[in-house]
């Protein structure tokens, strides 16, 4: 299978800024990733860094800024940031040209608004085409605020196709049964109410409610943070087996490092809306290259007490970059696979500590 072939999901540069006032807090700053088909990407990184921000995005749930998010080969949704900003700028440059520079400036601004209204366009049309996205589900943090108090579990499960149009009664009971046995539950529990249910079980029919749908990617939002030891290895071997029996991707976000290391193929660490570094699993616990990386590594906690005792934790500065290398940061390839947000002069010292 080619690499085209082989991809599902792909992300360059998402941008998700919300506005309050005039103040604009940047969630998501310039985040490129892809996703292939029957991969589990995790998604890591401290509460409030733009993970979820990220899902919702990509989900459309949120209409992005900018960037553009393809799915299955196709463009599903696109943003017009980067044009309103060459239009800014292109009108300070206007403001400030000399008297003889001005005929110039305004043709660069009438091409800049030109490209701008382009772009604009086909965000409104993409919104249009695309509203939803239902071979992408998703499974949410808490199950219980995202599950209909007032609607018995085989409500819940079935919504989804009913949206679609699906219309047999006897059809959607039996994909309902079907999709509960999958996910461990009983028939007897249709007819049942969530708050009846452990949050364990809770999670399950957010599960269910995701694959009876037959996507071809689910974003799991953090579906076992709420939930204790034992539920939480239930949930992640039944994503697994899911996984193994549909091909079914997965984006998997998660605090507990432990559990995508586990659970993924590849991990991207993120940090302050910014993606600062993706690779395999077994590279990026191998070989850490940004420091905010090591930082979270090192506060993994172990059931050792010998390994305890020697364990330091890193705490994490963010370097000071002039203006010039912050437009310089991007996501680059530094080993085949690896890839870090960083200058060019820092890739090529974590070149020289191979």
């Amino acid at each position: 299978m080619s690499a085209e072939n082989r991809e599902l999901l792909r992300v360059e540069h998402l941008r998700q800024y919300f506005a309050s006032g005039r103040a604009v807090t940047k969630a998501v700053d310039d985040v490129s990733l892809t996703l292939n088909k029957g991969e589990i990407l995790g998604l890591v990184g401290e509460s409030g860094c733009g993970k979820t921000t990220t899902a919702r995005s990509i989900i459309k749930l949120y209409q992005p800024t900018g960037g553009k998010v393809w799915f299955d080969g196709e463009l599903i949704s696109s943003g017009a940031w980067e044009q309103q900003e060459a239009v800014r700028q292109a009108k300070k440059k206007l403001k400030q040209a000399a008297p003889e520079q001005k005929q110039a400036a305004r043709t660069a601004l009438a091409q800049a608004r030109s490209e701008c209204r382009r772009a604009e366009a086909e965000s409104r049309e993409l919104r249009r085409k695309y509203p939803s996205v239902t071979q992408i589900q998703m499974i949410f943090q808490d199950p219980m605020a995202s599950l209909n108090p007032r609607m018995t579990i085989k409500e819940i499960i079935a919504e989804g196709l009913r949206i679609r149009g699906m219309k047999d009664e006897k059809q959607i009971d039996r994909m309902v049964m079907d999709v509960l046995g999958k996910v461990g539950l009983l028939p007897e529990h249709a007819n049942r109410y969530p708050h009846e249910f452990s949050g364990g079980q809770r999670q399950r029919i957010g599960v269910a409610r995701a694959i009876i749908m037959e996507p071809k990617m689910i974003i799991a939002d953090e579906p076992v943070s709420a939930l204790d030891v034992s539920i939480q290895a239930q949930v992640i071997n039944l994503l697994g087996q899911l996984r193994e029996e549909t091909g079914i991707s997965i984006l998997f976000i998660a605090h507990d490092l432990s559990v995508v290391k586990y659970f993924s193929d590849r991990i991207g660490v993120m940090y302050f809306g910014h993606l600062v570094e993706l690779a395999t699993s077994d590279e990026l616990f191998a070989r850490p290259l940004h420091g905010y990386t090591r930082a979270l590594l090192s506060a993994i906690p172990m059931p050792d007490p010998h390994y305890e005792k020697r364990r330091r934790r890193i705490v994490y500065q963010q370097p000071e970059y002039s203006p010039a290398e912050q437009e310089r940061l991007m996501l680059r390839e530094i080993f085949p696979g690896h890839f870090v947000r960083c200058t060019e002069a820092e890739a090529e010292a974590f070149r020289g500590q191979a």
